[in-house]
């Protein structure tokens, strides 16, 4: 695996249980009614050569959906959820991601997030919760090869209608919390709590002004998160990453004051909580500019 492409890669990308209420007895044994289920939608990824197909339903009602990214491609793939402010398009937003230094993100664009990187043969399930409207969708992954083109220029890419009468399906409540925070210009950070060894319903929460996204990767076996404060906080990645990127999940981007239900397998052992994006207007990725680094221990 190139070590380098994979962190440069991040740097650049921009990439619910509901239960019944039972009657107290004082309405004659009426139960309140349970609120529906999220919809359940399927996007799967397939390839011809070095060109990609997502099929993707041209409508979906809003409410709380559970998005399913099936990637029946050899490489990793990703569905990003983002609006764009009348009159833009994504090939107007595309020269934010693919200059070499940070370059300000457009202020009309509105991630909303999506299913995070998704390996070959693999299927990752996300519960977002969509308002009526259009929306617009892209995967910015690409080969782990220097030079490799993104899917989104290789058909990685689309739209997307909300439409019809509001399902009623909310994102449910989780065990498992993050939540991105921003203390200071220099101090962004994530808490965490909940995790467990398993499979981990995890409610991802910006709660700051800035995108977001998380990477949850493992420390390495010795390794310390003061490691990997020091390894990530300079600009040249010098040496092997104290972090298996290989067995690392990745979300979606969100914007201020997003939410979504992420699901995850962790193994017991301490995780690092990252964010590589960066500020609206330019900025070096947050875990330069402000340490977006936590430790969180999985028992």
């Amino acid at each position: 695996m190139r070590i380098r492409s994979r962190v440069l890669a991040l740097l650049v990308a921009p990439a619910l249980l509901l239960a019944a209420c039972g009657g107290d007895g004082g309405d004659g044994g009426t139960q309140a009614t349970a609120p529906p289920q999220p919809a359940k939608v399927t996007v799967t990824a397939s390839a011809s050569g070095k060109q990609v197909k997502f099929d993707v339903p041209a409508q979906v009602k809003p409410g709380a959906t559970e998005l399913s990214l099936v990637n029946n491609t050899k490489e990793p793939v990703e569905f990003q959820l983002v609006r764009l402010d009348e009159g833009h398009t994504l090939a107007e937003f595309y020269p934010s991601i693919e200059s070499e230094a940070p370059a300000p993100i457009p202020t009309w664009l509105h991630a909303f997030g999506g299913v995070g990187e998704t390996s070959p043969g693999q299927t990752r399930s996300v519960i977002v919760d969509l308002e009526a409207g259009s929306y617009a969708w892209f995967s910015n992954t690409s080969p782990e090869q220097e030079g490799a083109t993104p899917l989104y220029k290789r058909g990685g890419e689309g739209s997307l209608e909300v439409t019809g009468d509001p399902s009623g399906a909310q994102l449910p409540s989780t065990a498992a919390q993050i939540t991105a925070k921003e203390l200071s210009p220099t101090d962004y950070r994530f808490e965490a709590s909940g995790f467990k060894a398993g499979s981990n319903r995890i409610t991802f929460t910006n709660g700051g002004g800035q995108l977001h996204h998380v990477v949850i990767a493992k420390l390495n076996q010795g390794a310390t998160i003061k490691q990997a404060t020091e390894f990530f906080t300079t600009e040249d990645f010098k040496g092997p990453p104290p972090v298996d990127f290989d067995a690392s999940e990745v979300t979606a981007v969100l914007d201020s004051g997003g939410k979504e239900v992420d699901t995850v397998e962790l193994t017991a052992g301490s995780y690092a909580l990252l964010c590589f994006l960066t500020d609206r207007a330019g900025s070096p990725p947050h875990i330069i500019k402000a340490k977006m680094i936590q430790e969180v221990k999985v028992p």
